[in-house]
């Protein structure tokens, strides 16, 4: 009895002393969360909910399902949907928003879920990190709005009105600086996964993150999440670095914005693409991207065609040309992988945007490791239960 009861107190207080595992790297070097401020674990959604937004620095640790999907009850609208309604494995469009044209059939009601499209504020100075593989926040996403200093980590933020867009998204960013969005897993989002409003994002870096777009109501109608991840910050600063994006048709990522004087720089290195019957980058102008160490299995269309002539410059590592970022990065580069089953990468070699992620500091471009080992270490380590 008296080993077990030790056992007991050991497994609790190592429980109550977890926190951030690793430190920011990437474009949210620096990040440091709620800090040193003991972690502790709200016993309630209402807790949780007054945490994240309070002016307290936090840790704040998810060690069990905290299920939101019913919590602020059910709303109805009209609205309607495009190829096939979600009785027949698509997705209903809630609203007006995007009902116009003929292509839309009207849908007269549709009852959601209120929650998933009345996100958690985030404040400032907070981390949020899963236990195990416990944590799982349902229902209801984030919305890191005109805040800094945040970290999420070893979290599942699932199941939010999974039939509809516009149902609500997974986490949103606007006008923040220092996000950090490590070892997650997004599934079964009505809308994005991740995205940003049209303020500035500020330096964020996701990494070792699921993207699981398995799915029965999907916009394109397969089966496969659309709705990825949608960046359009008008000053944003991205590392996006050993994910694991899967069974995804669109927006795996689309990130810029059109918007005269906007800065969207974009380092993709060693993430892992797989079983894609979309389009995985798809890229707008105002951006310069460095697209590096990917690999790409049985995805249909790595980039989309416009990315090459909408955006202001791209470098993706054309085989032959990996040398060309020593003068500027101080390393070389390394070529993208296509395995079988993938469509061509159309290969862009423009060095100004080398030079434009040389300006954001070498403490913040990542290292980048062969392709040979992208796939399983992705696989293995990017996700929740992983750290």
């Amino acid at each position: 009895m008296k080993a077990i009861f030790l056992a007991t107190v050991f497994l609790a207080s190592a429980v109550i002393a977890a926190g951030v595992t690793g430190t920011a790297f990437g474009m949210a070097t620096g990040t440091t969360g709620g800090g040193d401020a003991t972690p502790a674990a709200p016993s309630d959604l209402a807790l949780l909910e007054t945490w994240l937004s309070d002016d307290t620095a936090r840790v704040i640790l998810i060690d069990k399902t905290f299920d939101f999907t019913s919590s602020l009850g059910t709303t109805t609208s009209a609205g309607c949907y495009q190829v096939c309604d979600v009785y027949n494995g698509g997705q209903d469009y809630i609203g007006t928003l995007s009902c116009s044209g003929s292509t839309m059939t009207a849908v007269s009601s549709i009852t959601y879920n209120a929650a998933g499209a009345s996100p958690l504020l985030v404040n400032s100075n907070k981390s949020i990190v899963g236990v195990g593989s416990a944590g799982i926040i349902q229902g209801r996403g984030l919305r890191i709005y005109s805040a800094s200093n945040f970290i999420i980590q070893n979290v599942h933020v699932y199941n939010i009105n999974p039939q509809y867009v516009w149902g609500g998204d997974a986490i949103t960013i606007q006008d923040a600086d220092m996000v950090w969005i490590d070892h997650c897993k997004f599934s079964l989002i009505g809308r994005q996964m991740i995205v940003s409003g049209y303020a500035p994002a500020g330096h964020v870096t996701i990494s070792n993150c699921e993207f699981d777009g398995r799915t029965y109501w999907s916009a394109t109608c397969n089966s496969q999440h659309y709705w990825t991840l949608l960046l359009i910050g008008s000053k944003d600063f991205y590392t996006f670095s050993g994910n694991y994006l899967h069974h995804l048709s669109g927006r795996a990522p689309h990130y810029g914005i059109s918007t005269s004087g906007a800065t969207n720089i974009f380092h993709a290195v060693n993430n892992y693409f797989e079983n894609m019957s979309g389009h995985a980058f798809d890229i707008e102008a105002n951006t310069w991207s460095l697209i590096e160490g990917n690999v790409f299995s049985n995805v249909t269309t790595p980039m989309t065609a416009p990315s090459t002539t909408k955006s202001n410059a791209i470098f993706d590592v054309p085989s032959g040309t990996e040398s060309a970022c020593t003068s500027i990065l101080g390393r070389a580069c390394v070529a993208n992988s296509l395995l079988s089953g993938s469509g061509a990468l159309t290969g862009v070699e423009n060095t100004e945007a080398l030079t434009q992620l040389a300006a954001v500091g070498a403490s913040r471009i990542v290292a980048v490791t062969a392709v040979s080992g992208v796939a399983a270490s992705v696989k293995a380590s990017a996700g929740i239960g992983k750290l």
